[in-house]
């Protein structure tokens, strides 16, 4: 089982996100299979930072409602082969997260990648 890993803070503009960013980065680039995932819901900026932002096509959101796969969502990084995100959705609204469907996405990518570093909201 990999490693969940939370960058939170009770401040916006604090580096969360970069920070997300360059730790997942920095670990996938030692060969461990990394997955970020961005839970800023209605304000997602890890796919802009991550250079993804034109390749998302489902999200977080998808995923726990059931209307895409995970494996439909997950973005491979173009330039780490083990570094993976998984965007927020830019258009739902925070309550489109449940606990249970939190929990099991999470499970799910425990279950593949040996880190997932999560990108939390203010």
């Amino acid at each position: 089982m990999g490693k969940v890993v939370v960058v939170t803070s009770g401040k916006g503009g604090v580096g969360k996100t970069t920070s997300t960013a360059a730790l997942g980065a920095a670990v996938a680039k030692t060969g461990k299979k990394v997955a970020l995932v961005d839970f800023d819901v209605g304000l997602r900026n890890l796919d802009l930072i991550m250079g993804a932002e034109r390749r998302v096509v489902f999200d977080l959101v998808n995923v726990i409602q059931g209307t895409a796969k995970l494996s439909q969502a997950l973005i491979r990084d173009k330039r780490v082969d083990t570094l993976f995100l998984l965007p927020a959705s830019q258009t739902r609204d925070k309550d489109a997260l449940t606990e249970d469907g939190v929990g099991e996405v999470i499970d799910k990518l425990r279950s593949v990648f040996d880190y997932v570093f999560c990108d939390s909201p203010a």
